[in-house]
């Protein structure tokens, strides 16, 4: 391996290590699946817990039933809006009506 590859590797796994330092319980995320084609569905998931260095976190997925589940592939809340247009008042209302569980995650 060359070096530069290596510090390409090194410095991948640094931004993704300090993506995923940034998130904190409570937090909205979502798990993106497409339809085909172009188009994709955001299901917003209430983040419960992270393993930096397993690089997945746990969450109670809002949009199945409250079920957990443990995702390693997401976006975060500044991700959702820069790469789908979400707005930041879409992501209120959203932090708005899981407010409840979030709530609950926190004490």
């Amino acid at each position: 391996m060359r070096k530069s590859e290596f510090l390409e590797i090194e410095k991948k796994y640094n931004e993704e290590r300090a993506r995923l330092q940034g998130i904190k319980t409570g937090d909205l995320i979502w798990d993106v699946v497409s339809r085909g084609g172009w188009d994709s569905d955001y299901h917003p998931a209430v983040v419960k817990s992270v393993n930096v260095d397993e690089a997945y976190v746990d969450v109670i997925d809002v949009s199945r039933n409250n079920e957990e589940y443990r995702y390693k592939s997401f976006l975060t809340e500044s991700e959702i809006i820069q790469k789908a247009g979400f707005s930041k008042e879409v992501i209120d209302g959203e932090r708005e009506k899981y407010g409840g569980i979030i709530k609950k995650l926190l004490n």
